[in-house]
């Protein structure tokens, strides 16, 4: 009974170090990345359309203006720098569509919620970003990871929609080595 108890003692210490280093170990990621936050006026089909619109033509002429860049660091500045290119860019979507809707641009500390870009997970947090309010901002919102560029795709094309997180299902490799006898839960 002894072994079994010391048994469940260790194993419960090495899950709690290991979620520990884990998140450690992906704090940083939130200080090599830029993403970008698109937020609709609505939640209209047509202000959703437009939304993506918006979020393609700021793609698209961001994808130049980020190539030749290093560092998350100098992507914020350099985001900071061209804000009202962004916004200019908005705007001009925006009225191509037929709509005169104010933008407002912001690169900052926003949190998001966690999200994955095929095998990269990024944790829930606080991250910069670049962030385009389209109108009232009330509508539902897009995001991607502007530097390194994780979202230089086209909504026409096979693109990330980020209006809602998926669930993250977590699991522990140690517990289901563990024998039937040792687990907590079936």
């Amino acid at each position: 009974m002894l072994k079994k108890v010391t048994g469940i003692i260790m194993i419960i210490c090495f899950v709690f170090c290991g979620t520990y280093v884990l998140a450690e170990g992906n704090k940083p990621l939130n200080r090599e990345v830029l993403r970008l936050h698109v937020v609709a006026n609505s939640d209209s089909s047509s202000d959703q359309a437009l939304k993506l619109q918006v979020k393609d033509q700021v793609v698209k002429v961001m994808k130049a203006e980020f190539s030749d860049l290093e560092s998350a660091d100098e992507a914020r500045d350099h985001a900071i720098m061209r804000m009202p290119l962004i916004k200019a860019e908005a705007e001009k979507t925006i009225r191509e569509q037929g709509y005169d809707y104010p933008v407002q641009v912001y690169v900052g500390e926003y949190d998001f919620p966690l999200k994955s870009y095929g095998n990269i997970i990024f944790p829930a947090g606080s991250y910069p970003a670049v962030r385009i309010v389209i109108g009232q901002g009330n509508g539902k919102n897009w995001w991607c990871v502007l530097f390194p560029p994780l979202c230089m795709v086209s909504s026409s094309e096979k693109g990330i929609s980020l209006d809602t997180p998926e669930e993250a299902e977590v699991t522990l490799k140690c517990l289901e080595l563990l024998p039937k006898g040792l687990r907590f839960s079936e």
